[in-house]
């Protein structure tokens, strides 16, 4: 196989490889996105339940 050859093969096995850890990475961002909405989501939650909490607790 010519010297050639065998560099421009194993170039396109390292794009496709860096294709997929891009994707992956990409992937992960959006796993890591949803999931600071969802805790932003329940720590405005617990704080309006501690709110009530402490509303209740001095009137009742």
């Amino acid at each position: 196989m010519n010297d050639n050859t065998e560099i421009y093969r194993v170039l396109g096995r390292l794009e496709s490889k860096v294709d997929s850890l891009l994707e992956e990475n990409r992937r992960f961002e959006n796993t890591m996105k949803d999931a600071n909405k969802r805790i932003t989501r329940l720590e405005h939650d617990r704080t309006m339940v501690y709110g009530a909490a402490t509303v209740l607790g001095v009137i009742g």
